[in-house]
């Protein structure tokens, strides 16, 4: 599924059509010195090409939210010289 579509709680197949099909995407500005892997529906991949990184970002704000969450889980594991 869609993670903008599951953050927004959107219908991802009513939004898509016949078409199902997840791309992979990657944003560069959200994690510092890393890069987010994320997989988008059609529709939302689209709009990401067309209004940029920053302001898609900023229309979806949970999926922002969600991004941020897990920029911390990752951060926390990396910081600990242990791993832990």
């Amino acid at each position: 599924m869609c993670e903008v579509c599951r953050a927004e709680g959107e219908d991802y197949l009513f939004k898509n059509g016949p078409k199902k099909i997840l791309t992979s995407n990657n944003l560069y500005k959200v994690f510092k010195n890393a890069v987010a892997p994320i997989k988008l529906c059609h529709v939302h991949t689209i709009e990401l090409f067309h209004i940029g990184e920053r302001r898609f970002l900023r229309e979806h704000l949970d999926f922002a939210r969600g991004l941020a969450s897990r920029s911390k889980t990752q951060s926390s594991a990396e910081d600990s010289p242990f791993g832990i």
